[in-house]
Parts: structure tokens; C-alpha cells; sequence
């Protein structure tokens, strides 16, 4: 059995990172605001969901943030129906967002004083050439183990 993970942000760059998990051998979850994206996304072979607590709930270990910015970020993750909303343990946000240190601290120091989560950074560069072709830049912060651990994750997309 495949590991499940989850993936919120499907847009130009998030969508071809998601296709190439699953390409990786991993089950997907995915979730959009945009709901336009849904059937290409499930012919794609990634599973939709309707809210990110589906998505907190259904993943095995880990979360993947591929949106915009940082109140996008809090957003899915203490908003209404968001993954907080789902109560996980043991799992981790790994946000792929490009924000500044101080604010990646301050969204981990976060997450962990309300939840039983943890929060790792994992920037990329590349643009959406390199999310199509698997080849982007990761720059990953964090506790070593953790990242580490999320290892086959980042040579699926970088």
C-alpha cells in the first residue's frame, strides 16, 4: 500500500508537483479552492476531496501547502473546515510556499502551541518548468529528522 499524502494547492506550480507524487508511487489527496481544477486533477489520478479536513483526515503522515502566501497558509490551516479542524496527530504541515523565516517561525511556533502537528518549511524554485519536470529547488528548515524523513517526497518533485 502507497503512502497517502496530502496536498492543498493545485494550481500552476502545486498540480504538476501533485501529478509527480503520484507518478512517485504515492496516493494522493488533493484539495483547490478552485473547484475547476477537480477533473483534471482526478484524471490525473490524484483523489479529491471537498474540504482540507478531509484532507488532514485521509492523509497518513503529511500535508503538503503549495499556496500563495502566508494568509493563505493560515488559512487552510485554522480556518472553518480546515486541517486543524480534523484534530491529526502525529502529522506534519510541509509548507512549500516561498515566505521568510520569521514568518515560517512564527506559523510553526503556531501550529504546534494548538495542535499536535508539526511545521516544516520547504520553499521551491524552480518555476513551473521545473514543478512539470521534477527538477525544482527544495530548501527545506526544520528538525533534521523530520525533514529527513520527508526525503522521498522532496525526489519526487525536486
Amino acid at each position: 500500500m502507497s503512502k497517502k499524502i496530502g496536498f492543498v494547492g493545485l494550481g500552476t506550480m502545486g498540480f504538476p508537483m501533485a501529478v509527480n507524487l503520484k507518478k512517485a508511487g504515492f496516493e494522493v489527496i488533493g484539495y483547490d479552492a478552485f473547484k475547476g481544477i477537480y477533473e483534471k486533477a482526478s484524471a490525473a489520478g490524484i483523489t479529491m476531496v471537498e474540504t482540507l479536513k478531509e484532507v488532514a483526515e485521509q492523509a497518513d503522515e503529511a500535508i503538503i501547502s503549495m499556496v500563495r502566501d502566508y494568509a493563505q497558509n493560515v488559512d487552510i490551516i485554522f480556518g472553518e473546515n480546515a486541517i486543524l479542524s480534523a484534530q491529526p496527530k502525529n502529522k506534519t504541515i510541509i509548507v512549500m510556499s516561498t515566505l521568510d523565516p520569521d514568518t515560517m517561525n512564527q506559523l510553526g511556533k503556531k501550529v504546534e502551541e494548538e495542535s499536535d502537528l508539526r511545521l516544516i518549511s520547504a520553499a521551491v524554485s524552480g518555476g513551473a518548468s521545473g514543478a512539470q519536470a521534477g527538477t525544482l529547488s527544495i530548501m527545506t528548515s526544520g528538525s533534521e529528522d523530520i525533514v529527513k524523513s520527508f526525503q522521498p517526497y522532496f525526489d519526487a518533485i525536486g
